[in-house]
């Protein structure tokens, strides 16, 4: 076992090049025949990006999940490429591997209690996945009984003038919060502040115990990722980063349907659709302790310590100075496993074709390093399903010095929808707006595509400022690093074992492939490092 494969498990064919992998293990997708009319270099690439997800996406990775031998498997077969690419190790002691310590909690549904314990003392309890979820409980659990504060939307937003939490004695107290923002705030600001990290984030600075998320009527973001903490808790495990203090106290996230929320104001004498009305087209009046009225959560876990790696290699720049700035590329890795029915989570758009994408240009960057004046680091995370782990380890234990990095261009489900168009965020009415993204805009038409503030089709499409807050660029920005997202948008088998290669545009992946290659170019060989724009 070479030194730079040092700590994961690697069978030697990964170390064998990419299209004999491919042809020798899985079935690739179409033949030269098929392939559009192109130069031959166009197919060579092509085929290349069919190689890459033949093997990322296929069953034998077995979805890709951090913390198994398959995210071994997946993290060993990047450090190869980048290996075979000539990039120098960027990982820990000499390798292209960053280990990170991880732990892997799992309720006890089955005990799991939720009650609203009203002012005379009468407890109503609740069914767990039909009425609730819960998330970070703590890996050692909790049981907690406390009084409630309700605060609005629980939006903060100092830009707005907007403070929902101001006035609210919620030390020690759960926090109450409708998903989401008014259905009337116009404000695109405000996506931010409705983001639940956002509103969690509040109530823990205010010193509350926890926080409780009403699943809004009419609400499809909260309706989604009501979906998603269900299904998740289903599940029965959760991640979280490991090497904390093994005494820290949980913050239970609730999610909680209406009839969970209206019993809450019930029992304090209100009317939660009244409170929601009231907020329909804006910021409503202030919110209140619900007098009398408690929250009794009780939630046992088991868990087991587990390891998962990320994986970084370098492109030096050539310019005697620049060449201690860096750009950062990169991608999640990771997807969803196998569930309980043995159905395997190819993960083929989220996001094999965003680790396609680095790779392709990590090797087109690779050939010519001289044209390169910073550094180039291409960084693969694992963790990026379970709430952006991988990321948030890197950035807080950086294998480079922090302030060297110029930039952050991420890459994350690229595959689908409009052949001609990719999303990008931050927008140009989104706070943390940049030169990055400008120039993303400008370089789009010779890369063939339209770089669009929205992304994804029909019912899906929304405005990528939306996803600003889900994709592993999020780690970066809170560090102050300029940086830039590219998706293409949801689709009907997101998170779906249906999330296969066929569905897979390869010349759309090629397309994003000469865009980001042509983006990193121009960001290495600028003169000025990348800046925020103010919308």
């Amino acid at each position: 076992m070479s030194r730079f494969l040092s700590g994961v498990v690697c069978a030697a064919w990964l170390c064998l090049p990419t299209g004999l992998v491919a042809q020798q293990l899985f079935e690739l997708p179409r033949g030269d025949a098929a392939l559009p009319e192109t130069s031959a270099a166009e197919r060579e690439s092509l085929r290349r990006i069919e190689a890459h997800l033949a093997f990322l996406a296929s069953d034998a990775l077995g979805g890709r999940e951090t913390g198994t031998v398959h995210g071994q498997i997946t993290a060993a077969y990047l450090a190869a490429q980048l290996h075979s690419f000539g990039l120098q190790p960027a990982g820990d002691d000499g390798s292209y591997l960053q280990a990170y310590p991880l732990v892997r909690t799992w309720l006890d549904i089955d005990n799991l209690l939720l009650e609203v314990v009203a002012p005379d003392g009468t407890r109503t309890s609740f069914k767990a996945l039909d009425d609730y979820a819960v998330r970070d409980s703590g890996a050692q659990g909790c049981a907690l009984e406390a009084e409630v504060v309700f605060a609005g939307h629980g939006l903060v937003h100092a830009e707005s003038g907007l403070d929902e939490f101001a006035g609210l004695e919620v030390e020690g107290r759960f926090v109450l919060v409708f998903a989401d923002s008014p259905s009337g705030a116009s404000d695109p600001n405000l996506r931010s502040a409705a983001n639940w990290r956002t509103k969690q984030a509040q109530a823990r600075q205010h010193g509350a115990l926890g926080l409780i998320v009403v699943n809004t009527p009419g609400s499809e973001r909260a309706a989604q990722a009501f979906a998603f903490a269900k299904a998740s808790m289903a599940e029965r495990d959760a991640m979280s980063l490991g090497g904390q203090p093994k005494d820290s106290k949980a913050f239970p996230r609730l999610y909680v349907e209406p009839q969970v929320a209206g019993a809450l104001f019930s029992a304090a004498g209100k009317d939660m659709a009244a409170e929601l009305a009231a907020r329909t087209d804006g910021v409503g009046p202030p919110g209140f302790l619900l007098e009398g009225v408690r929250v009794a959560l009780h939630a046992s876990v088991a868990q087991e310590d587990l390891t998962s790696w990320n994986v970084a290699g370098m492109v030096v720049g050539s310019d005697p100075v620049l060449k201690d700035e860096i750009v950062v590329l990169s991608a999640h890795m990771d997807h969803i496993g196998i569930d309980r029915e043995g159905d395997v989570f190819n993960g083929a758009d989220d996001n094999a074709s965003g680790t396609t994408t680095v790779l392709m240009v990590a090797q087109a960057l690779a050939r010519d390093p001289a044209a390169l004046k910073r550094s180039v680091l291409v960084l693969g995370v694992s963790g990026e399903e379970k709430g952006l782990l991988g990321s948030e380890w890197w950035v807080a234990h950086p294998t480079v010095e922090l302030s060297s990095i110029v930039a952050d261009i991420n890459i994350d489900m690229v595959g689908r929808n409009d052949p001609h168009s990719i999303g990008i965020t931050p927008s140009d009415e989104h706070p943390q707006y940049n030169n990055l993204v400008s120039r993303a805009v400008e370089l789009g038409p010779a890369a063939d595509l339209k770089v669009d503030w929205f992304a994804g089709e029909d019912a899906y499409r929304h405005r990528v400022d939306e996803y600003y807050y889900r994709s592993d660029h999020l780690n970066f920005a809170e560090a102050g690093i300029p940086v830039v997202f590219f998706f293409a948008g949801e689709h009907a088998d997101y998170h779906k074992a249906t999330d296969t290669i066929d569905k897979i545009d390869v010349a759309k992946v090629l397309r994003v492939c000469n865009l980001v290659t042509m983006l990193t170019r121009q960001v290495a060989n600028d003169p000025e490092r990348p800046v925020r724009i103010n919308p």
